[in-house]
């Protein structure tokens, strides 16, 4: 979009020249594929990786043995790994919530992303915003193949340090 005249140039966003500085984002978005998904991991793998050699150890601790220990380290490793990916959103949106400041930002326009959605690039919208050192893009990735907001309309974000999310996400859809 022509920042002077508001009309679609028909450039996509992502050959456009950026002309601010881009801010690192993480987003702060609770949802399935951040939190459930690997939470179905970190049970089933949990589970059979701490677990269960902790049944066997009770039932027959003559059986234990460091082979049988061996075997389940891998599963409780790929266990813990997939609770800590799906806690840390949920620590950045509580962080988030508690300590964030409301702040207004312009889409500039859409990207498409590497994550495939049934065979469709998610989203990233690219967001203008003023901060202290000037304007600014964040680039905020959607987890979505939609493009909810208007380019050139305002929404409302909640920041908190590199921390980003866009408030009532679902009042944008049209």
């Amino acid at each position: 979009v022509c920042p002077y005249c508001n009309n679609m140039t028909g450039l996509d966003t992502k050959y456009a020249d950026m002309e601010y500085p881009v801010i690192e984002c993480k987003e702060a978005g609770v949802g399935f594929w951040s939190v459930m998904f690997p939470m179905i991991f970190a049970l089933t793998f949990g589970f059979a990786g701490l677990c269960m050699p902790l049944m066997i150890f009770l039932m027959e601790p003559d059986e234990f043995s460091l082979p049988m220990i061996l075997f389940f380290i891998p599963f409780a490793t790929i266990g813990v790994g997939a609770f800590v990916i799906a806690v840390k959103p949920i620590l950045r949106f509580f962080s988030l919530k508690r300590n964030g400041k409301d702040i207004y930002a312009t889409v500039y326009g859409y990207m498409d992303d590497n994550l495939l959605i049934n065979g469709n690039p998610a989203q990233i919208v690219k967001l203008l915003v003023q901060s202290n050192d000037g304007p600014k893009f964040i680039l905020y990735q959607l987890g979505d193949i939609k493009q909810p907001f208007k380019v050139n309309s305002q929404i409302k974000l909640k920041v908190y340090k590199d921390i980003f999310l866009i408030e009532n996400k679902k009042q944008y859809y049209f």
